[in-house]
């Protein structure tokens, strides 16, 4: 199975300061939190002029739907699971696992017509 993408993650300094494996790792984390913005070099980033060449669309998400689907207790079990393993949410270890299977199902079957 492919390891799933992680989505984008947004955390308070906060956050990843108690997310820091080691001390050597929470100081530095402490150091960097302490320089004011006024002091960071943002001299070698580009300045964006214009909009133009830019791509729309490039990073959006397909269209979703929220369905209900009854599944047995010991297959939800196994699903959250494995989830907690992978350390994903058990919903979206399940859309994952979905997925493949009609990725494989629609390999098997060539007159199949695909939406991605």
């Amino acid at each position: 199975m492919k390891k799933a993408q992680k989505a984008d993650v947004r955390m308070t300094a906060e956050q990843i300061r108690s997310r820091a494996k080691t001390t050597a790792g929470k100081a530095e984390i402490a150091r960097a939190a302490a320089i004011p913005d006024s002091e960071i070099d943002t001299g070698e980033i580009p300045e964006i002029s214009s909009r133009r060449g830019g791509m729309r669309g490039l990073f959006a998400r397909p269209e979703t739907r929220q369905i209900s689907i009854r599944l047995s207790a010991a297959d939800l079990l196994k699903a959250n699971r494995l989830a907690a393993m992978k350390g994903l949410p058990y919903q979206t270890y399940i859309k994952s696992l979905l997925h493949e299977a009609l990725q494989r199902e629609e390999a098997k079957n060539p007159d199949a017509h695909s939406t991605d």
